[in-house]
């Protein structure tokens, strides 16, 4: 697969744009405002006569494909700027004073506020719109896409008229698109964002044409009157999210039956214990599927990797009971979490395989319980992955360093853990505490943990991130065993 990306990097690093009903600031921009940007530097003084049949055929190319990811900067709100503009009324004062008389208003009235708050961007101010081409495809897009990019370069101005721009246009392979910086946002269903459809072109061009006529009209002195043309409207709408908090990690509930459709329920200190008998379970039926072993070994087993920073593999993660009243904490249910964005198709056999399975204490050769595949979440497991701002722990999450959760650097090493296990929203609050955050859960140092985590500190959490963050929330050493999960409050 190819990449069709055109990149847009802010001169004086900031973007003042807003969300099209000019009421709020919107980041980041969106892909109709690029095609708007796009018409306009194909149609800017002598290029106008260079606006090729090709070059529009390239456009329509572009407005019917799906909405692009856009990878961009981190980026903050500045403070608001206030502007004093004119508001056209200086004729009547004119006028007034031609014919000798005292105009109603004086000059210094006829001004207009405006405020403006833009974002101020990290890194180096550049936004990338891709959108992927199939090998298929390819053969038939390479024109359009090459024009495109040469297109890119003549752009000069995106969001307001003060938003400069130097912009390129590359098509990159998948290796190239994977290593570029940036939050990377995806489009779902909703509303906020506009993109092109079939039409949106044509009306650009329309409104542009209208614009250009009335502004000769006016440069020509003629007294008719042009109206303005009237604001877009041939678009969708989609709502963008940072990958991230918008993409769910696949997750394969299942409850741990007794036999007799009946739960059997577990010690919550022990969560490392009940990871281990899902791990076992995973690795005998992948055996018998007869799956790679570099497979089994890297994905299933999680062996050879370095816990700390790699993901691509499966989280065995137990489920402790959030009871609603009283004191409850038990594991009765279990979940197996594969990396974001993962489409697996040899862990998708795994998992399909394994209801029905059993958990077998490799100790004494007791099957303990049997793991029923659960279709839908229930009450308990939507705590788990329901959609949320604010995150307590449910199993003590384990630092990624020897400072104690006490220490001014704790609150850095949990930004630390959350960027290990992938999460990149920004975090607007943290606090840590020995004692636990739900009813039912224990004390930080209560928990068993692994020989190699030992000597790192253990803490109760709460994270409250600045937008809705997708579960399952697992981070911190031992994360893939079933330390560090986190649920929602329910809320």
């Amino acid at each position: 697969m190819r990449w069709l990306c055109i990149e847009v990097h802010f001169l004086a690093g900031r973007y003042h744009g807003k969300a099209d009903d000019g009421r709020a600031a919107q980041w980041p921009p969106n892909p109709h405002r690029l095609l708007q940007a796009l018409v306009a530097a194909g149609n800017l003084g002598f290029r106008r006569k260079e606006f090729s049949d090709a070059k529009k055929e390239a456009l329509r190319w572009l407005e019917r494909r799906a909405a692009p990811e856009i990878v961009a900067p981190r980026e903050c709100a500045a403070s608001a700027l206030r502007l004093y503009v004119p508001n056209n009324d200086l004729d009547k004062v004119a006028r007034a004073w031609a014919a000798g008389k005292q105009p109603e208003k004086q000059p210094n009235e006829l001004r207009t506020d405006k405020d403006l708050r833009s974002h101020l961007l990290d890194s180096d101010a550049t936004v990338r719109f891709l959108w992927p081409i199939e090998d298929s495809e390819w053969p038939a897009a390479r024109p359009h896409a090459e024009i495109l990019c040469g297109e890119a370069a003549h752009l000069h101005a995106l969001g307001l008229g003060i938003d400069l721009v130097a912009a390129r246009g590359r098509i990159l392979a998948g290796a190239e698109k994977a290593s570029l910086l940036g939050q990377v946002w995806i489009p779902e269903e909703g509303i906020g964002w506009r993109v092109t459809i079939e039409g949106s072109l044509d009306e650009l061009l329309l409104r542009h044409e209208d614009q250009r006529s009335r502004l000769e009209l006016a440069g020509g002195g003629r007294k008719s009157w042009v109206a303005a043309p009237a604001p877009p409207s041939v678009y969708d709408e989609v709502r963008y999210v940072r990958r991230t908090a918008g993409r769910r990690r696949p997750v394969h509930l299942f409850s741990l039956d007794n036999g007799n459709d009946g739960f059997r329920s577990f010690d919550p200190r022990f969560t490392m214990k009940v990871a281990a008998w899902l791990r076992h379970a995973a690795h005998q039926r992948a055996k018998t599927l007869g799956l790679n072993p570099a497979f089994i070994e890297r994905f299933v087993c999680g062996h050879g990797e370095d816990e700390s920073a790699k993901n691509d593999r499966f989280s065995y993660v137990p489920l402790p009971t959030l009871p609603t009243k009283g004191r409850d904490g038990r594991i009765r249910r279990a979940m197996l979490a594969e990396p974001f964005g993962s489409v697996d198709l040899a862990a998708r056999d795994v998992v399909r395989s394994l209801s029905g399975a059993p958990l077998v204490d490799e100790k004494t050769g007791e099957i303990v319980a049997e793991l029923r595949a659960e279709p839908f979440p229930d009450t308990i497991t939507n705590r788990y992955i329901r959609k949320s701002r604010q995150w307590g722990t449910v199993t003590p999450l384990v630092l990624p360093g020897r400072d104690d959760y006490r220490s001014a650097k704790a609150h850095v090493l949990v930004l630390k853990a959350l960027a290990q296990a992938g999460y990149t929203t920004p975090v607007l609050e943290i606090h840590l505490q020995r004692e636990p955050v739900f009813a039912g859960a224990e004390m930080a140092g209560a928990y068993r943990v692994p020989a190699y985590l030992k000597s790192f500190p253990r803490t109760h959490a709460v994270i409250t991130f600045d937008q809705e963050v997708l579960g399952p929330v697992a981070i911190g050493g031992g994360r893939h065993i079933g330390l560090g999960v986190f649920a929602n409050f329910g809320r």
